[in-house]
């Protein structure tokens, strides 16, 4: 399984504001440099980090992003589930082939199984376990 580049932005940037947060708000284009991505693409993940209310978003001089909840409050699924729009990781060809039963599909079960031990795992780490990694981001200049 692969996640896409926009949960891994996703939890980059979370990350990267669980770091440098001061509860102001950070420019996006602080956060692409910092974390090396486009910021175009970036602003596309970090807007639907604010739909999820993940992050808060203030327009204008003194506007940017922040956090919205405690980093200990924002697990890796709620931005991965925010990035991904919580489509299904599997959709079976039950339909196409005729399956005798979806719920009693062992191809289904199985994978449906694996999804949800993924998300668990993903919803036992927080921001904050990653904060405590001890990384710190190099800041390009005080961009803030």
């Amino acid at each position: 399984m692969k996640l896409t580049m926009s949960s891994e932005m996703g939890i980059h940037a979370v990350w990267f504001l669980a770091v440098v947060g001061t509860g102001e708000p950070v420019l996006s284009s602080l956060v692409a440099r910092s974390i090396s991505v486009s910021e175009t693409y970036l602003i596309k993940v970090l807007k639907r980090l604010v739909a999820a209310r993940i992050l808060a978003s203030r327009k204008g001089k003194k506007g940017g992003y922040r956090l919205r909840r405690a980093p200990e409050e924002i697990t890796l699924a709620d931005i991965v589930i925010a990035c991904e729009g919580g489509d299904d990781m599997f959709t079976c060809l039950h339909e196409e082939r005729e399956c005798f039963n979806e719920r009693a599909c062992p191809i289904c079960n199985t994978i449906n199984r694996a999804t949800r031990a993924f998300y668990a795992e993903l919803a036992s780490t927080s921001i904050t376990d990653l904060v405590a990694f001890g990384w710190t981001p190099e800041l390009p200049g005080d961009a803030r």
